[in-house]
């Protein structure tokens, strides 16, 4: 015998006179931090791809891709296919972030975010064609954030809605997580030189490594390869390494 509520009704007897409309519903949107690290000579910078809006609210300003979660959808089946329709791929790493409720934080209505960090390699990933996109390298130097490419540089107000407070926490939580997990070969080549992957745990990280610790500490992560890069110079090329498929996170502080 089916249960009955305090009114006498069956769960379905309820559900048949249910009105959605009582309550008001807000809109929910997936918003993708989409992170890629380049190298640029002897340095290595982080990447953010951003979107120059063409529409109000916020025309002309930039924003991380996102779109809204249809009724029939998940919110990480909306992430995966934002990915999908600003990138044309698939199956990259995506970690949910953090979601964003804050009254006020989108003029056209009551809009809630939900938002992803995604990583990837700089060769698998590309704006999908007809977006006004552009890749910026992205740094919290000196408790700022920065935002620059060869074009501009873009200050706090030139970002939509509370985005640049998503970047800023995107930030935080790979520094918080590079320690131990391995985010950091999400954004890297199948094969990469031992500079390239201290680099790249620097930027993250904000701060200098030791040389010789720091290659102690991957040795349970990466293996050399048969492969040498090409030489930039004098001395020896360098070797390129891969990471283990069997590598297990070190328990040490780097």
């Amino acid at each position: 015998m089916e249960e009955r509520n305090g009114r006498g009704l069956t769960e379905r007897e309820f559900l048949e006179r249910y009105d959605p409309g009582k309550y008001e519903r807000p809109s929910v949107t997936a918003d993708i931090l989409i992170f890629t690290a380049k190298e640029c000579g002897e340095d290595s910078h982080l990447q953010i791809l951003l979107i120059q809006r063409k529409e109000h609210p916020c025309m002309n300003r930039w924003a991380v891709p996102g779109g809204f979660v249809g009724m029939k959808e998940s919110v990480d089946e909306a992430a995966e296919r934002v990915l999908e329709e600003k990138t044309g791929q698939s199956g990259v790493y995506l970690e949910q972030l953090y979601t964003w409720g804050d009254v006020g934080r989108d003029p056209r209505a009551r809009i809630i975010s939900v938002s992803y960090m995604a990583l990837t390699p700089w060769e698998k990933i590309r704006p999908a064609a007809g977006m006004d996109a552009a890749w910026y390298f992205v740094s919290r130097s000196g408790g700022t954030l920065r935002l620059w490419n060869e074009d501009r540089e873009l200050s706090g107000q030139d970002l939509a809605f509370d985005h640049a407070r998503m970047i800023w926490l995107a930030l935080e939580r790979m520094k918080n997580k590079v320690l131990y997990t391995d985010i950091v070969f999400r954004l890297l080549p199948d094969k990469f030189t031992f500079p390239e992957l201290q680099r790249f745990y620097e930027v993250i990280l904000e701060e200098k490594l030791h040389g010789p610790n720091f290659r102690r500490d991957m040795a349970a992560l990466v293996e050399m390869t048969d492969e040498k890069c090409k030489s930039q110079g004098v001395g020896k090329p360098a070797r390129y390494y891969r990471r283990k498929p069997d590598g297990v996170r070190p328990e040490t502080e780097l």
